[in-house]
């Protein structure tokens, strides 16, 4: 719980030096983080679900193997963030520096003041 909100505290800081909004990527930050455990974890469960139907794995395998199915969930989520961040400290470009500027105003010649 304490690197989700770690994970969210530094999008924000960072999605705030850099010019973005701190707060929409605070939740990207966290949601990633929480999202990726939650995904890795089901799909982990899936696996071994099916390997309990079809190839008659024992009916214990989820426990026996959850240390590592949570390093494993860790790992992905800290790769997620580490990508990221890195994503976050690049200054975004300036639009207004790609544009051409406007060409010079033309007046009609042929009317007199």
């Amino acid at each position: 719980m304490i690197l989700a909100i770690l994970a969210v505290w530094f999008g924000y800081k960072k999605a705030r030096d850099t010019g973005r909004n701190p707060f929409l990527w605070a939740a990207i930050c966290g949601g990633t983080f929480i999202g990726l455990q939650l995904l890795v974890g089901l799909g982990f469960g899936v696996l071994i679900g099916i390997g309990i139907e079809l190839w008659g794995w024992p009916e214990n395998t989820y426990g026996d193997f959850s240390l590592l199915i949570s390093l494993a969930a860790a790992a992905v989520s800290f790769v997620a963030l580490y990508l990221l961040f890195r994503y976050l400290d690049k200054l975004p470009d300036d639009e207004a520096a790609n544009e051409l500027p406007p060409p010079p105003p033309t007046f009609d010649q042929t009317k007199s003041l």
